[in-house]
Formats: C-alpha cells, structure tokens, sequence
C-alpha cells in the first residue's frame, strides 16, 4: 500500500470519529459511522496486510532462528532453517506466507525440544534460555496478528470507540 493511500484512509478514519460522531446524538447514525469506519480499516489492512507483517512476522522469526543457533551451539536440536529466508524485495504474498507458516512450525518444534528433557540434561541454562526466547517471539508474532485484525464493529459500537485497529 502506498504512504498517501494509507494517509488518505487515516485521514477520513480522522475526520469521521474528530467531527461526526462526537457531533452526532443519533445512535443509528453513530452506527452508520462506526459502520464506515469498520470498512475503511478494512480496506486499509487487505491492501497492505498480505506484504508488511507477513515479512514483519518471517524477519522475526529470522532472528530468533539466529539467536536460538547461537545458544543451542554443541547442543543436538531440530532443524533450524538458514538466514535470512528472505533475500531482495519479495512481494508474493502467498510465498511469504508459506515461509512464515513453515517458521512457525520449526519454532513449535524448537520450543517442544527445548522444553524437553533432552535438551535439558545437555545445557539447562541454554535450554531455559531458548525456551524463554521462543516463547516471547511467539508472543510478538500474535502482537502483529492481532495489531492487523480489526476490531470487531459491534465492539466499536457497543464501546463508543471509533479507533482504528
């Protein structure tokens, strides 16, 4: 999505929660804008969603594939695929996808191991560290998912709160 496309949609998202609903008694109306909203927040997020935090998403999990080298090194571990999965601009979006769910994968299979007594008994700390790690990328990646999901219209509505998601 390009930056004045993404500053146009921010700025009727704007306008309409600055100066209609705070201006507007009426429930049905206030209804119609938190409709509007909804639709614009949308559009917004199907036209860039696909590209910007899937490679958000894939270069997190580069990073902590990186880490988790680092200090599970001399342990026996999972696969850990090469870094970065990325090279140049990508922006096939099913591709990028795939990448991410496929990394999602290995680090379920990284946090199953080094949860595990296996790896454990070869380097508690190491361990104990990667499990750490592990658990708050998968933290972040939610943050992503849920800062790209709107929120849902009736809890705009029943809330007062025509923000963006």
């Amino acid at each position: 999505m390009s930056a004045s496309f993404e500053r146009l949609i921010d700025g009727i998202i704007d306008a309409l929660q600055s100066h209609v609903v705070p201006n507007s008694s009426d429930d049905f109306v206030r209804g119609q804008v938190f409709s509007a909203i909804y639709a614009l927040n949308g559009l917004k997020l199907a036209a860039d969603w696909k590209a910007g935090p899937l490679l958000e998403q894939v270069r997190l999990q580069d990073e902590t594939f990186a880490a988790v080298k680092r200090l599970a090194d001399g342990m026996t571990h999972p696969e850990i695929a090469a870094t970065p999965r990325i090279h140049g601009d990508v922006s096939d979006a099913a591709a990028i996808e795939a990448l991410r769910d496929d990394g999602d994968r290995q680090l379920g299979q990284l946090l199953l191991w080094a949860s595990g007594e296996g790896a454990r008994a070869a380097d508690r700390d190491a361990a104990t560290e990667i499990e750490r790690l592990l658990r708050r990328v998968i933290c972040d990646q939610l943050k992503i998912e849920l800062a790209t999901t709107p929120k849902s219209m009736l809890q705009q509505i029943a809330g007062g709160d025509g923000g963006a998601a």
